[in-house]
């Protein structure tokens, strides 16, 4: 009886690349799941917020009789944050809120650094409102986020106004 001697098996070439795809697929899959879990986190950020400006509102409506800003609409902070920017102060020694701002007077602060613009206006019946505002004939005030996060120069807004207990929502994931 002849001995064969014994062969040392391997992976085949097609074994190899059936595993190199389905590690493509989870890798993408992973990146994917990874993109939304941040991008709900950051968007958690702007409904947070703006639920603190519509309470703050009414607090100030209750105090005053009115809301707090004027019809134009007020901008903070000066830029918008994006990827290559990351997140902005809200109010820091370097780039202090302006004591003649709506959020000044508002007294609504970010614990931090933010991942949006946020925007506020508010006006007197009468006055327009613009879009966000259907009912001219009361006091008024609407709130916006905008972020921008993959740099595309395509916004996600967030709006909150005094018309509505809802936050709107405008490209929620870009």
């Amino acid at each position: 009886m002849t001995r064969r001697p014994p062969r040392h098996r391997g992976f085949t070439l097609v074994e190899l690349m059936i595993v190199v795809v389905i590690i493509g697929v989870l890798s993408v899959l992973a990146i994917t799941g990874y993109r939304k879990y941040t991008y709900a986190a950051r968007n958690a950020e702007a409904q947070q917020f703006l639920g603190a400006v519509r309470a703050a509102q009414e607090a100030y409506f209750q105090a005053w009789g009115r809301y707090c800003g004027a019809p134009q609409e007020d901008v903070w902070p000066d830029e918008m944050p994006n990827a290559e920017t990351g997140k902005l102060a809200w109010d820091s020694p370097d780039n202090p809120l302006p004591e003649d701002s709506a959020w000044f007077h508002l007294g609504v602060k970010s614990p931090g650094r933010v991942w949006f613009q946020y925007e506020l206006a508010a006006g007197t019946p009468g006055q327009n409102g613009g879009q966000a505002i259907r009912d001219g004939r009361r006091h008024w005030f609407w709130a916006q986020a905008h972020g921008d996060f993959n740099g595309d120069n395509t916004r996600s807004t967030f709006e909150v106004t005094s018309e509505k207990p809802d936050v709107f929502i405008v490209n929620e994931n870009e």
